[in-house]
């Protein structure tokens, strides 16, 4: 609509970005317990107003005609895709690769299409808000951190529409387990910033050597909090063992507690400034 717009209302309004149901209105709305249960539901029935409110809804054939109308209407009426055909198994990969580091590249070579093309359709999944680029926090590092975004998606349920996953028992049990927790936790993280019409301050670091944090969120210029996702239970000091790295790596940042989210059902202290937190308490310290 704002492409078409005679006139660009630059100072006159202001956007904001209205994403799938946040786990925080359905908790509300259906009464949900615990992470666990909340997290199987976000990928069993998605986040999308219609197959959220309405259990009659067969989730394969909405996800289907969703994705299919997303490409035949949205899409191809907006960009020059190319082949449609590409485009979906596209999103297949991609959906296989969440909460992964992006290697566009190895994605070009797998669909055997150009690696402009590929960021092109990347760009599009990201505008349209399907997919979210997480990026590198390098600041001043040089080169000692991997600096190529990961990759999520904003509706889990989506992810386990294009990689087959259906039922519970696939869905904790199987491969992708622990990945689409992470997609989960990160969706709904960067759901509260732009719910509340705020930037998301959110990275995450890869150095050369091994250390890998899965989510910092700046609270202020160098100042973070570390973030570590398990699909855990129970939790474990072990489980600390990179937060602590970095902030003896990263003196030079002011790191506030560390949080390990888990499936816990209360939090946990693992060290003297390392806690593992519920999901929805994780929430309530971020938003604080």
């Amino acid at each position: 609509m704002i492409k078409n717009l005679g006139d660009s209302l630059a100072g006159r309004i202001a956007l904001l970005d209205l994403l799938p149901f946040s786990i925080i209105e359905k908790r509300t709305a259906f009464s949900l317990q615990g992470t666990l249960e909340c997290f199987i539901h976000s990928c069993l029935r998605g986040s999308y107003p219609e197959p959220v409110t309405n259990n009659s809804i067969d989730m394969g054939a909405w996800y289907g005609a969703y994705v299919q109308t997303y490409l035949e209407r949205d899409i191809r009426s907006l960009y020059n895709i190319g082949n449609l055909r590409d485009f979906q198994r596209f999103l297949q990969l991609l959906a296989g690769r969440c909460a992964q580091i992006l290697n566009v590249t190895s994605l070009a070579k797998a669909l055997g299409v150009s690696v402009p093309t590929l960021k092109n359709w990347l760009s599009i999944l990201e505008a349209s808000r399907i997919v979210y680029l997480l990026p590198p926090y390098y600041n001043n590092m040089g080169k000692r951190v991997t600096k190529a975004p990961k990759l999520y998606f904003l509706d889990c349920g989506l992810v386990c529409y294009l990689t087959g996953i259906k039922d519970k028992e696939h869905l904790i049990k199987g491969p992708m387990a622990g990945a689409l927790f992470e997609n989960y936790c990160l969706q709904e993280t960067v759901k509260l910033y732009y719910n509340r019409g705020e930037r998301a301050p959110l990275y995450y670091m890869r150095t050369n050597n091994g250390l890998e944090i899965d989510l910092l969120i700046e609270r202020a210029f160098n100042v973070f909090i570390p973030v570590e996702i398990k699909f855990q239970k129970t939790p474990q000091a072990s489980m600390g063992s990179n937060i602590l790295r970095f902030k003896k790596l990263f003196s030079d940042f002011f790191v506030a507690d560390g949080i390990i989210v888990s499936l816990a059902d209360k939090s946990v202290p693992l060290h003297a400034d390392v806690s593992a937190l519920p999901f929805e308490e994780y929430l309530g310290k971020i938003a604080g």
